[in-house]
């Protein structure tokens, strides 16, 4: 610690704690899920899922007072730390009083502005500090005690007021910038979609007809009379979906033809950057799952099904695997970028979705693709619709992706904005203010205060079993539990607790009275339960 103090400079008035120091810290734990009366009151239960929101104001699954009885409980303003796990450091700060689970460390703050610590554990200074500090194993974890070691820097209690307020109007700021990036995002996808509507019924291409679209037809989806509807198998030359040899993984060679599969398909876009290559000898084997330029790509399973790109004229030789399929266009009818916008316009994703509605796993087969309809004009009216929507559908990328940096910017300004807080360069500083010095010798007495308080209270909470039946027959128990029980828990909260002959007597009377008791062992650990 001594190291990492010499790092950086303190600001002036400002001191470094740790979090044993200043805050009550505890670990969560979970009431029995076997246990159906433990769930589904009024009291919060918080997971790492909930903190995803930061401020957190609601949860997903909730106690009642018998499981509140067994959990671990914090207070609201409490500050919650995701301790293992993947989403490790991940932080939110509750509005309600509430239980925890096992995989969150709880910071209680005691004199000090809750949201103070919490925008500084979001920085990244100290998130550094968790991952450095967790256990270097498959699965990161920090425990409460190391936990408790952490060190977060306390400034006199008016200046975090000062640092609490400039934050909180910085990032209400960066808050409305976002909401307004996101209605552009969604105005963005609305057009882009209309666009691709307006282009498979006619309207996109209107100017280079001599006929005009019949009246009422646009709106409805139907087609102008010069179009008509073509099944896909009458405009190709070759459908068909592709494989993967034997051996999986293994066929995977650093140099050689291009594999192709899902992932390298996105929405009218063909991406190069994480093929995989296969040898010229499997390749040649596959005849039936090779790719010419120009054909079109469609992904027929999965998370990704009806996603659709076409292979452009520069990408010579590969193959696909079993979830892609090959479509070869006949070229003097349809037009292969034609047929890849219109495969991911709102018509034809609609189509696949009431294809796959209510199946257990989404996929599509040959016969449905061929006979897919397409609304067809002629070959010059498609290179005019290709030509417009190239042109818009760029430009909609560009701006959408202008609203992605700007997204990214956004998070930026909040990590610079934390930083900067902690380093005492976001607000003035007033070293007339009282010293932390006194601060912090206030929370230490508070500190003590509310451990004693606590531990009076536990004295004097009333000493209970694992279920609280100490008047009831083993009968009673385990008839109304339905779940199996430790015999020795069992024997305990029983009314026999007292007298082990008792119980075994009452157990041996429910086998012969036929009130079937099943038994079964964990190693040397026995349980009963009622059937």
């Amino acid at each position: 610690m001594e190291k990492e103090k010499k790092t950086y400079k303190l600001p002036e008035g400002w001191i470094e704690v740790t979090l044993d120091e200043i805050a009550i810290l505890s670990t969560g734990n979970t009431p029995s899920k076997k246990i159906s009366k433990y769930y589904g009151g009024d009291f919060p239960f918080y997971k790492p899922s909930d903190l995803n929101t930061g401020i957190v104001s609601s949860v997903n699954e909730t106690l009642t007072e018998a499981g509140k009885s067994v959990a671990r409980i914090i207070p609201r303003n409490s500050i919650l730390v995701t301790s293992i796990g993947a989403t490790i450091g991940k932080t939110g700060l509750v509005k309600k009083a509430g239980a925890f689970n096992q995989q969150i460390n709880a910071i209680i703050p005691i004199l000090s502005l809750p949201l103070f610590y919490y925008y500084q554990i979001l920085g990244g200074e100290f998130q550094r500090k968790i991952i450095e500090n967790s256990s270097a194993t498959t699965v990161p974890i920090i425990n409460k005690s190391k936990f408790g070691k952490l060190t977060l820097k306390l400034p006199p209690l008016i200046e975090q007021q000062r640092i609490v307020l400039k934050i909180e109007s910085l990032f209400s700021e960066l808050d409305q910038a976002e909401k307004g990036l996101q209605k552009s995002k969604q105005q963005l996808e609305i057009y882009r979609q209309a666009l691709l509507k307006k282009a498979f019924t006619g309207g996109l291409s209107k100017k280079c007809r001599n006929e005009n679209i019949k009246k009422g037809n646009n709106n409805a989806g139907e087609l102008p009379s010069s179009w008509n509807y073509q099944k896909i198998i009458n405009l190709t030359s070759f459908v068909g979906s592709g494989s993967t040899p034997k051996g999986g993984r293994n066929i995977y060679i650093e140099d050689g033809i291009p594999f192709i599969r899902s992932q390298n398909i996105l929405v009218n876009r063909f991406v190069q950057d994480d093929l995989v290559f296969i040898s010229s000898d499997i390749h040649d084997k596959m005849k039936r799952t090779q790719i010419k330029p120009k054909d079109v790509l469609l992904n027929i399973t999965g998370a990704s099904i009806g996603r659709s790109a076409y292979i452009p004229k520069s990408f010579i030789d590969g193959n696909v695997n079993q979830h892609v399929c090959i479509i070869r266009i006949n070229p003097e009818l349809i037009q292969y970028k034609y047929l890849t916008f219109f495969l991911n316009s709102p018509e034809a994703q609609l189509k696949i979705m009431q294809i796959n509605k209510g199946v257990t796993r989404e996929a599509l087969n040959l016969s449905q693709i061929k006979e897919f309809k397409v609304p067809i004009c002629d070959i010059h009216e498609q290179g005019v619709i290709i030509q417009i929507l190239e042109s818009e559908l760029t430009l909609i990328d560009n701006l959408s992706n202008t609203i992605d940096k700007s997204f990214k910017e956004i998070v930026s300004l909040r990590h610079s904005i934390l930083k900067r807080a902690f380093e005492g360069k976001l607000v003035q500083q007033d070293i007339t203010e009282e010293s932390v010095q006194k601060l912090l010798e206030s929370i230490k007495r508070e500190k003590i205060e509310y451990l004693k308080a606590q531990k009076e209270a536990l004295l004097q909470k009333p000493k209970r079993n694992y279920f609280m039946y100490t008047d009831k027959t083993v009968w009673q128990i385990l008839s109304s539990t339905g779940i199996a029980i430790r015999t020795a828990e069992l024997w305990k909260d029983s009314k026999h607790k007292n007298d082990i002959d008792a119980f075994y007597a009452e157990v041996k009377e429910l086998v012969d009275s036929g009130k079937v008791i099943e038994e079964k062992r964990e190693g040397k650990v026995s349980f009963l339960k009622a059937k």
